[in-house]
C-alpha cells in the first residue's frame, strides 16, 4: 500500500469523505483561426448563454436553486458589454480571438480579485469560467464529463467550474479537492448547496494522488490525506461521526427560537443575490439581518428601476415574519458602479463610499428609497444605512427619506425602522447620541475590524490583525451594545464574526440578542448559543475584553463554550 500523505487546505464544504480518487484533469484549449472572428464570436455568446441557462434550468428542476442562480448569473455575465464589446473590439484578425478573449478576461479578472467584498472577488472565478466555456465552444472542445462516474468517488482537480459543480450526483461523488479557490467561491456554495464535502486550495494534491489510490478529506478543516492508513480511517470515523452529530443538532434548530437564558436570541440570514434569499428560506432563518442591495446596482449601465427594486424587496418581505433589513446601496469602494463615481480618490475605502454618495446621486437614492417604503407595506422591512460616521449625516439622510415619504401616497406605503450599519469606530465611540436618533443598530464586524486595527482586508500580510475576537474590537462592540441598552433600541452584529461560535458566544453575553449571517450558518449558530450556560457568560466576556489579544480572548470564550 501507498504511503499516507498528509495535506491541507480551506476546509470549504463541511463533512466527511473517504474513497477512490477520481483525477480530473484540466486541458487547455486553444482557439483556432477563424475566417469572420467577430460573426463567430457572437455566436458562440449565443451558444454558450443557451447551454447556461439550460444548465440552470436542470440544476433548479432538481432543486438546486443555489446551482441554478449561479449559473443564471453566468447566463447574464457571458452577455455584459463589458465583456462582449471589449473582445469585439480587440478582434483585429482571423487568428485574434483567443488573444482578445483572454487579454479581455484577463483585466476583468484582475479587477474583481482586487475587490475586497468576498461576494464581488468571487466573480473573478465567474468571468473565467464564462471566458473558458467560450473558448471551448470556438474551439469545439467538450467540458469534462463528471456525471458517469463507475463508482462512488473522491473528485481530485485544479479547479472545478460552477458548472461542473452543479452537474455532480452527491450518490456519486463523496466529496471533491481542488488546488484553487476560496471558502466564498460559487462552487463553494453550490457544493455546500449540494450536501458534498469539499477542501479548496489545496496545493499539490494532483501530483500527489495517482490512479488506485484513496483519499480522505474533512471539509470542515481542510484536513486531505492521500491513502489514509488504519489510524486515518479511524480518524475519519471519528471525524464523520462528530459532523454527523454536529448536522443532527443544527437540523433540529431550523425553525426553532433559541433563547439566550430567558432572552430571545434571533439568528437571521445575510442576502446578496436571489439564491441566498432562497437559501434563507430554506434554513428557516428568523428573517433577514442584512440585504445587501449591491447585487441589484452592479454589471449593469444604470441603476435598477423602482419596480425591480421593490419587486425583490417585497419578495423577500414577504418570505418572512421577522425583520428583513435592507441595506441602502453601499457602492464605492470594493463596489463600484460606472454610472456612480466620483473624483478619482487615492483610498477609495475610506473615501466616498456608501451613506456619502448618496448627497452625489440624490435621484438614485430617492429611487431606492421609494422602492424601500413601498416595500415596506409586504412585510416587517427595516431600513439602514451604511458608512455612516457622524450624527449629522443620520439627521439630514432621515430627512431626505421623511420628505420622499411625504412625496408619496400614504396608502401606498410604510415608513419603516431607520437604523444604522456601526463599522466606522467613531460611531461606536459616540454611539450613545446617535442611539438617540435612530430606531436599531447593526454592527457590521468586517469592515469595524480592519477600521480599528488600521490593517487593510486586502493585504495578506496583516492578517494577522484581522481578528474581529481581538479585545479593542469586541470593547467597541460592547459600548455599541450598551449605548443600545440605554435607548431602548435593538443592537445586532452582521458580519462574519457572527458565524463565529465563539463570537455568537461573545455578543450574546453582551447583551446582543441577534445575529446575522450566512444562510448555511444560521442552524448552526442556534445550536451553539442553545448550548451556552449563560451564568458563565458574562466572566468570559469580561475576561476576553480584558486580555491583551484576540488568541487571549478566544481562549477566554472558548474555555466556556466547550464548558471546560
Amino acid at each position: 500500500m501507498a504511503e499516507s500523505q498528509v495535506l491541507s487546505g480551506i476546509g470549504a464544504s463541511a463533512g466527511v469523505a473517504v474513497g477512490p480518487v477520481v483525477l480530473v484533469k484540466t486541458v487547455d484549449v486553444v482557439v483556432p483561426s477563424i475566417v469572420e472572428p467577430v460573426a463567430a464570436f457572437k455566436a458562440a455568446i449565443v451558444d454558450v448563454t443557451a447551454d447556461l441557462v439550460e444548465l440552470a434550468a436542470a440544476a433548479r428542476d432538481r432543486g438546486h436553486d443555489e446551482a441554478a442562480g449561479v449559473l443564471e448569473a453566468q447566463s447574464l455575465m457571458v452577455q455584459d458589454p463589458m465583456l462582449v464589446d471589449a473582445v469585439v473590439e480587440a478582434i483585429d484578425s482571423p487568428d485574434s480571438v483567443g488573444a482578445a478573449i483572454d487579454s479581455v478576461a484577463g483585466e476583468l479578472v484582475t479587477m474583481f480579485e482586487g475587490f475586497e467584498d468576498p461576494y464581488l472577488a468571487a466573480r473573478a472565478a465567474d468571468v473565467g469560467e464564462v471566458a473558458d466555456r467560450i473558448r471551448r465552444k470556438l474551439a469545439g472542445a467538450e467540458s469534462p464529463d463528471l456525471t458517469a462516474l463507475a463508482r462512488p468517488s473522491v473528485l481530485v482537480a485544479q479547479t472545478l467550474t460552477a458548472a461542473e459543480t452543479s452537474q455532480l450526483d452527491p450518490a456519486q461523488v463523496l466529496g471533491f479537492v481542488t488546488e484553487t479557490g476560496g471558502p466564498t467561491s460559487h462552487v463553494v456554495i453550490i457544493a455546500r448547496g449540494l450536501g458534498v464535502p469539499a477542501v479548496v486550495g489545496a496545493a499539490g494534491v494532483t501530483e500527489a494522488v495517482s490512479p488506485g489510490d484513496r483519499l480522505g478529506l474533512d471539509g470542515s478543516d481542510g484536513t486531505v490525506v492521500v491513502n489514509p492508513d488504519s489510524e486515518h480511517d479511524v480518524d475519519f470515523d471519528l471525524r464523520a461521526q462528530r459532523h454527523a452529530a454536529s448536522v443532527e443538532a443544527a437540523e433540529q434548530w431550523a425553525g426553532r427560537r433559541v433563547a439566550y437564558g430567558v432572552a430571545d436570541m434571533g439568528v437571521a440570514a445575510n442576502v446578496a443575490s436571489a439564491a441566498d434569499l432562497a437559501r434563507a428560506i430554506e434554513v428557516r432563518a428568523d428573517g433577514i439581518g442584512l440585504l445587501r442591495t449591491e447585487f441589484l446596482f452592479l454589471d449593469r449601465p444604470e441603476p435598477p428601476s423602482e419596480d425591480e427594486q421593490y419587486e425583490f424587496y417585497a419578495k423577500a418581505a414577504q418570505a418572512f415574519e421577522d425583520p428583513v433589513v435592507i441595506r441602502t446601496f453601499d457602492i464605492g469602494g470594493d463596489k463600484p458602479a460606472d454610472y456612480m463615481t466620483v473624483a478619482e480618490e487615492e483610498n477609495p475605502f475610506l473615501g466616498v463610499r456608501g451613506a456619502r454618495l448618496y448627497k452625489h446621486y440624490p435621484e438614485v437614492f430617492k429611487t431606492q428609497i421609494r422602492a424601500i417604503l413601498r416595500a415596506a407595506l409586504r412585510g416587517d422591512i427595516w431600513l439602514m444605512l451604511p458608512m455612516i460616521t457622524t450624527l449629522d449625516e443620520v439627521l439630514q439622510i432621515k430627512e431626505q427619506i421623511l420628505a420622499i415619504a411625504a412625496s408619496m401616497p400614504a396608502a401606498d406605503i410604510r415608513v419603516p425602522k431607520i437604523g444604522v450599519m456601526v463599522e466606522v469606530p467613531a460611531v461606536a465611540l459616540t454611539a450613545d447620541a446617535i442611539a438617540a436618533n435612530v430606531d436599531f443598530f447593526s454592527i457590521g464586524s468586517n469592515d469595524l475590524t480592519q477600521y480599528a486595527m488600521a490593517a487593510d482586508r486586502m493585504n495578506g500580510d496583516l492578517g494577522y490583525l484581522q481578528d474581529p475576537l481581538h479585545p479593542a474590537v469586541l470593547a467597541l462592540c460592547a459600548f455599541t451594545a450598551a449605548a443600545a441598552k440605554g435607548a431602548g433600541i435593538p443592537v445586532s452584529v452582521c458580519g462574519l464574526a457572527a458565524a463565529d461560535p465563539l463570537g455568537a458566544a461573545a455578543f450574546a453575553a453582551m447583551g446582543i440578542l441577534k445575529l446575522s449571517m450566512s444562510g448555511g450558518m444560521v442552524n448552526q449558530i442556534k445550536s451553539t448559543l442553545g448550548a451556552l450556560d449563560p451564568e458563565s457568560g458574562q466572566a468570559a466576556a469580561e475576561r476576553a475584553l480584558t486580555t491583551a489579544s484576540a488568541i487571549g480572548a478566544r481562549d477566554a470564550l472558548l474555555s466556556w463554550v466547550d464548558g471546560t
